[in-house]
């Protein structure tokens, strides 16, 4: 009993907020593209300060009404009218690696950030939509993959935002008598769906 009376008080215990992954994913449309996603994801992994994000909003999802007459009542009803999509505004601080030299940068979103804002401006290229994932963790639920192979905890819930792309991409205020504070880069994306992932 003290065991099933730990694992229920656990099950309703908060997930804390500050425990979670951004994954960046091309969107596949054939066999190759799935290989080369595969590799970006396996990267990624390798390389978490890539995507290492402090903050995240926007994870909202939403839908209109609108007032209908209905004959044979009095009051209005509400009728669904269109889904809301929020930004999703993804921060995290600056790093020089996130700056880069010229057209070389050694971040993959800076490069897709500033592709867009190259192709919004002069329509040349078309802009590049992306899938972006939001694994949630809890500090308690460890991997269950032996060996230290893959993440060090399982999600226990997520967000999968479908062809998204950046619509901003700015930096923090900079002031000379905030020496300690650092800066933060800030990055809004449009997309056209998000969905809530059943993770168990």
């Amino acid at each position: 009993m003290d065991l099933l009376s730990t694992i229920s008080g656990f099950m309703n215990e908060p997930i804390p907020s500050f425990f979670f992954e951004v994954i960046v994913y091309d969107r596949p449309e054939s066999f190759l593209e799935t290989l080369s996603v595969t590799a970006s994801l396996a990267m990624q992994m390798l390389d978490p300060v890539a995507t290492a994000f402090s903050d995240i909003s926007g994870l909202t999802m939403s839908f209109e009404t609108e007032a209908l007459n209905e004959a044979g009542w009095s009051a209005p009803r509400p009728s669904f009218k269109q889904i809301n999509n929020e930004e999703l505004v993804l921060q995290r601080y600056l790093r020089p690696r996130h700056i880069g030299i010229g057209s070389f940068s050694l971040d993959p979103t800076s490069q897709w950030c500033q592709r867009t804002m190259q192709s919004a401006k002069t329509w040349e290229e078309k802009i590049d939509v992306k899938n972006i994932m939001i694994c949630i963790y809890h500090p308690m639920i460890q991997s269950p993959i032996p060996g230290g192979i893959g993440p060090s905890s399982f999600p226990v819930a997520g967000f999968l935002v479908h062809e998204a792309f950046p619509t901003s991409w700015g930096i923090s205020d900079l002031s000379s008598t905030a020496s300690d504070a650092p800066i933060k880069e800030t990055i809004k994306f449009k997309y056209t769906e998000i969905e809530r992932l059943k993770i168990f």
